[in-house]
């Protein structure tokens, strides 16, 4: 699911950001669905919905969904290495307690 996110957010950042004018919303939407980047995230997307299905056939729910926050963390170093994002030391205490818990979780 990071990966979606971070290709969706540099197809958008190719696309444009949307104007909040409804009249450009139809072009708007086409011009994104149809960048590589875009497409590719939705892609992955649906490939992310497809093996989340599976760990939830295999695996304890309270087990494995913590699992998921890690995409917080990836993200948010992705984006900092990437995009260049600002991430501020709020946000890494914030994403250090996320990884705390899911190491907690996992030893469970």
């Amino acid at each position: 699911m990071s990966g979606a996110q971070l290709l969706l957010k540099k197809g958008l950042l190719q696309v444009g950001a949307f104007s909040y004018n409804l009249s450009e919303i139809w072009p708007f939407f086409l011009k994104a669905y149809t960048n590589v980047y875009v497409i590719s995230a939705v892609i992955l997307t649906i490939i992310t919905a497809l093996a989340w299905v599976l760990a939830v056939s295999k695996a304890e729910l309270s087990y494995i969904y913590p699992f998921m926050a890690l995409s917080y963390v990836l993200v948010a170093l992705f984006s900092l290495l990437i995009f260049k994002e600002d991430v501020n030391a709020l946000r890494w205490v914030g994403i250090v307690t996320i990884v705390v818990g899911v190491i907690l979780v996992s030893r469970s």
